[in-house]
């Protein structure tokens, strides 16, 4: 590295500039209408490997609306469609995913609920969820809840360098 002459590096800045229409966002879109892009994703929703895991998924309570956007935003930086067609789409792709979690009997989350955590039982089970699906069993659901911590009546004053310092 010490070799190296600094005049024979990157110049800053320099990843961030590309040639005129090099980036594939920069052309024109493969599918250009709604209509043109909803007919590329259909046959995505018919493939059983994009089924399980889709489902898996939404069984761990991916938003459906975190799996569009996901869709969404690929497809723009790959050049298939623009982000306008990409907003426009977005709610046939959850309708889709929907009707798939329906058939299926699978509970999903879409991503729009308000208060979706406030229930501190619900993110219990996503976590005892996630560490079963890792280790094979699940070691949350067996350990006691963790009480809350007593609140402090009152603050320790801060004396470090950007505390308030009384009289000014």
């Amino acid at each position: 590295m010490k070799n190296k002459s600094p005049f024979q590096a990157a110049v800053p800045g320099m990843g961030l500039t590309a040639e005129p229409k090099g980036r594939p966002w920069l052309n024109p879109p493969q599918h250009a209408t709604v209509e043109d892009a909803i007919a590329m994703y259909m046959p995505m929703f018919e493939r059983t490997e994009f089924k399980v895991l889709l489902l898996e998924q939404l069984e761990n309570g991916v938003p459906m609306t975190a799996i569009s956007n996901i869709f969404v935003t690929s497809a723009v930086m790959e050049g298939k469609h623009t982000i306008d067609v990409g907003i426009l789409i977005a709610p046939v792709l959850i309708e889709a995913m929907i009707t798939i979690a329906e058939n299926e009997g699978i509970d999903y989350v879409v991503g729009n609920e308000e208060n979706r955590y406030e229930d501190e039982d619900d993110t219990l089970e996503l976590v005892s969820r996630a560490i079963k699906n890792k280790n094979g069993k699940s070691k949350v659901a067996e350990e006691e809840p963790v009480e809350e911590m007593p609140e402090e009546e009152e603050a320790m004053p801060s004396k470090g360098l950007m505390s308030p310092r009384g009289g000014m």
